[in-house]
């Protein structure tokens, strides 16, 4: 008898031993990135370069997309960090040419306008002789990085007007991937994020109740690791008086200025 009880006494001891006290924890990390446009330029001092849209992507719509920055982004002359500016001082020049080449630009001062300081020798004419508006265009543009797709839509409407009106004016928008404004590189890190919208050659097509899509993005803008800058494109503007055909003496003397607001969304 005591050599069971020594024995169940043992069996007893090894069930104890075998199952040791146990404790659970729970973990549970959780990071959420929501979609991100960064849109800089200007700002409204006229300074540049300056992040003056931050638009997180809060609405399943895109329609209210909430921007982190109250102010608005400003452009810029392309090819420059220079603020596009706000008014002319003077009228806008242009060339006279042969017919294929060049004869003179009548800003001949350098000032980029056409006006009194200006002055020209004597020129010969024949048929040929006219005007060309590869001086009558206005660049502008702005930058934009993202994590995300995104689109751009534009609505245009006359601030100052004088004869001409807003079908007077051509339009273009193009994406550039890289390049340098001024001393500052963008793009070594970035792709182009999608593709223009078609069918929209002058002022008149962006004057409508309501802004429409100049730009539908398919991707992000940044294609690797790299800084904002490397992972921005720039977005370019062009607008020529006289539309699609260019300025033509029997348009008449006049003036234009329109206001163009474009909004960064993500869809």
């Amino acid at each position: 008898m005591n050599i069971r009880k020594l024995m169940l006494a043992g069996s007893a001891l090894a069930v104890m031993t075998a199952a040791p006290a146990q404790a659970s924890i729970i973990d549970n990390p959780h990071f959420k990135v929501l979609g991100l446009v960064i849109v800089w330029g200007a700002d409204a001092s006229g300074t540049a370069p300056m992040v003056s849209d931050f638009v997180i992507d809060s609405d399943a719509t895109g329609s209210n997309d909430a921007d982190l920055i109250a102010s608005n982004v400003h452009t810029v002359v392309t090819g420059s960090l220079t603020p596009t500016p706000t008014s002319l001082a003077g009228s806008s020049p242009f060339s006279i040419t042969d017919g294929t080449n060049e004869i003179f630009n009548t800003d001949s001062s350098g000032d980029g306008f056409l006006d009194a300081t200006d002055s020209f020798t004597a020129f010969s004419i024949d048929g040929s002789t006219d005007i060309t508006t590869s001086d009558m265009i206005f660049n502008s543009s702005f930058y934009v990085a993202s994590n995300t797709a995104f689109n751009i839509e534009a609505q245009a409407s006359v601030a100052t007007s004088d004869n001409f009106v807003l079908s007077d004016v051509g339009y273009a928008l193009g994406v550039t991937a890289d390049g340098t404004g001024d001393a500052t590189s963008f793009g070594s890190n970035a792709q182009v994020p999608g593709t223009v919208v078609g069918g929209i050659t002058t002022l008149d097509d962006l004057d409508n109740a309501a802004p429409i899509d100049v730009f539908t993005g398919t991707q992000r803008t940044a294609a690797s690791a790299g800084s904002i800058i490397d992972q921005s494109v720039r977005f370019d503007a062009t607008y020529t008086l006289g539309g699609v055909t260019g300025y033509d003496l029997s348009m008449g003397a006049g003036e234009i200025e329109a206001d163009v607001t474009y909004t960064v969304y993500v869809p």
